[in-house]
This record gives C-alpha cells, structure tokens and sequence, in this order.
C-alpha cells in the first residue's frame, strides 16, 4: 500500500532520516545498542520515504519492506540490490530491537548504523544530480 505525499515534503523525510542517524551514533556512543538500531533503522525508513516522495510523491505505507517496490523502478539493477540487501539487513534487527526481550549487541549496533548510513548516501547523491 503506498500514500501520496506531497513531493516537496521529500526533503523533511531526508532532514528527520539525518536526525534519526545522529541520535543513533550518539545512543553508539553511550552503549545503549536497542536505540542505536532502532533509531538506525527508522533513519532507513525515512531516507527511502525522502527518495520515493521526491521521484514518484509516494511513500510504503505498511509493511516496511513495501519500500522495495517502490525504489526498485527509479533505480538501476545495481544500485536496488546494494540498497535491498543494507535495508533488508536492517529490518532484520528492527523486530528483535523493537519487540525481542534480548538486547541488540555491540555489533548489531554498529552495523545498523553502517547500514544506514550507506542508503543514505546513496540516496542523497541520486537527489543531488537530479536537483
């Protein structure tokens, strides 16, 4: 299910997506690695949500992997299967982060950040040569 939104709103989507990305590195920092991924993975979300608001004025509005669907059209073979492959990693720690009684570990936590920081570079350099 997608939603329309408003194609000028892609660039909050981006600024809530660098937001989230921050507080992740901080929460790293004070080794409290469920926020880091969750905050990691909710950064994701809105990178992606930035990138399809912008070039199609729609967003996945329920499952978070509806994503997929809606970048794979606006992206080449390569550049899909790197971003499936970082997005897919991350939301396979967002319900063990969310919903899990274990905690996230070190490592999970660094690598959610990792992988969000990827898609968000990746995105933001397709949205700078199309500005």
């Amino acid at each position: 299910m997608t939603k329309p939104v408003d194609r000028k709103k892609s660039q909050n989507y981006l600024t809530k997506a660098e937001n989230l990305l921050e507080v992740a590195r901080y929460a790293l920092s004070q080794k409290k690695y469920d926020a880091t991924v969750i905050n990691a993975v909710h950064s994701a979300i809105n990178t992606l949500d930035a990138f399809t608001t912008y070039e199609k004025g729609l967003r996945a509005s329920g499952e978070h992997d509806e994503i997929l669907y809606l970048i794979k059209s606006i992206l080449t073979p390569k550049e899909y299967d790197d971003i499936k492959k970082q997005f897919s990693s991350l939301l396979d720690l967002k319900n063990a982060a969310e919903y899990q009684p274990d905690f996230m570990s070190s490592e999970e936590a660094k690598n959610s950040i990792k992988w969000a920081e990827r898609i968000l570079a990746k995105v933001k350099t397709k949205l700078q040569k199309r500005a």
